[in-house]
């Protein structure tokens, strides 16, 4: 979900819920709806007035960055780890 978050096409024109189906196939409307409240609680996102679109906002941008470098350059390599006989 972060990595889609993170294209540029959605900095420039924001991103709605039929727009995220489409790079996730094997979610529907009401579990995307349910992702965007989650994000917007925590303040990741935020909804442009009467409209259903939704924006990263500067900590979102910045806590998802960090999200990504800490999976590609802590989880990953941690998960390939094995201990020596």
């Amino acid at each position: 979900m972060f990595c889609t978050l993170l294209q540029g096409e959605f900095f420039i024109s924001g991103f709605t819920n039929q727009e995220l189906r489409s790079y996730f196939p094997d979610k529907n409307s009401g579990q995307i709806t349910r992702l965007l409240a989650r994000l917007r609680v925590h303040g990741v996102i935020k909804k442009v007035g009467k409209r259903y679109k939704y924006y990263l906002t500067e900590f979102g941008r910045q806590s998802v960055a960090m999200a990504l470098k800490l999976r590609e350059m802590t989880v990953i390599p941690a998960l390939n780890f094995t201990p020596a006989p």
